[in-house]
């Protein structure tokens, strides 16, 4: 079972701005949800909400929101961008373990929610404590974007995507933990909650969906009238300082950096380096990338 992740519930506000930047969500994805979901659309649960990407892309389609996270650096930029947009009359974040999650709320609602967090949960206790928030019925809808992939379209891309994946599977494998195999292979062995004994009866097997977007890097839409590949679902065109950044909120690279804080930022920073090597792939002129990772949705319902 996936360890709870400490790197991030000791983000500052700063930090937590930082992979706010980072993260990208899909209204694809948001669409998707609701088409899935049966019933009222009153409230919902943002399980490991971080800076709240989640909520205010949700928010729309629900008449109030509940965010809670164990680091109080993302609530505390949560809440101030509540402000930013007006909505801290239908929005509530609290910090707590995504295990305790039920205590985030007052009572039953329609829709728990976890973007790129799942993997570190305690599965089985968080299944038990969403559970508990939920009403009969009601959605519980997860998902990841895993590995990143370079757009078949942009010059040179098997020769940046090998740069990229030597990244990952070189100087970063020894900070990989047990959660961030299951982020990188797209959910494909996260344990479910009729995997467990005690969470058989707790979600309805018959309701469950698995949805994959651009597995291997082939995207997922149909190609263009003119034969070019469609876009990827997270797709992107991005800076390589962009690039960077992104990669900086990593939990692997942050604890790579913590073992070598001489190093971190350096030439002998593997994500230094890697980007100075893709820079030199893609050639002189070139910014920019158009870039994005595979992407997994599970949705179920509560019994």
């Amino acid at each position: 079972m996936a360890g709870q992740e400490a790197t991030f519930q000791t983000f500052t506000a700063e930090q937590a701005a930082n992979y706010a930047v980072g993260r990208a969500n899909s209204c694809e994805q948001s669409k998707i949800i609701q088409q899935y979901h049966q019933g009222p659309r009153d409230a919902f649960l943002d399980v490991g909400t971080g800076p709240g990407l989640v909520v205010w892309d949700l928010l729309k389609y629900f008449k109030s929101a509940f965010g809670c996270d164990a680091g109080p650096g993302m609530i505390e930029h949560a809440k101030k961008d509540a402000e930013k947009y007006g909505v801290t009359d239908r929005t509530t974040f609290v910090v707590t373990r995504a295990e305790d999650c039920a205590s985030a709320v007052p009572g039953s609602i329609d829709l728990v929610t976890v973007g790129t967090a799942a993997h570190w949960f305690d599965l089985p206790a968080f299944c038990q404590s969403a559970a508990k928030a939920l009403r009969p019925g009601g959605t519980l809808a997860m998902w990841i974007p895993s590995s990143s992939y370079v757009h078949p379209t942009v010059p040179h891309a098997k020769e940046i995507q090998a740069a990229m994946f030597e990244l990952q599977g070189g100087a970063l494998k020894p900070y990989h933990h047990k959660g961030t195999t299951y982020a990188l292979t797209g959910y494909d062995n996260l344990p479910l909650p009729w995997d467990d004994g005690d969470g058989q009866a707790l979600f309805n097997k018959s309701t469950f969906k698995r949805m994959l977007w651009d597995r291997e890097g082939i995207p997922t839409a149909p190609p263009l009238p003119d034969g070019t590949p469609g876009p990827y679902l997270l797709g992107r065109e991005i800076t390589f300082k962009q690039a960077e950044m992104a990669l900086a909120t990593s939990s692997s690279v942050i604890r790579w950096r913590e073992a070598h804080p001489d190093k971190a930022g350096t030439e002998e920073d593997p994500v230094t380096s890697m980007i100075k090597h893709v820079r030199d792939i893609a050639g002189e002129g070139v910014e920019r990338i158009t870039v994005a990772p595979s992407c997994t949705l599970l949705l179920m319902r509560r019994v």
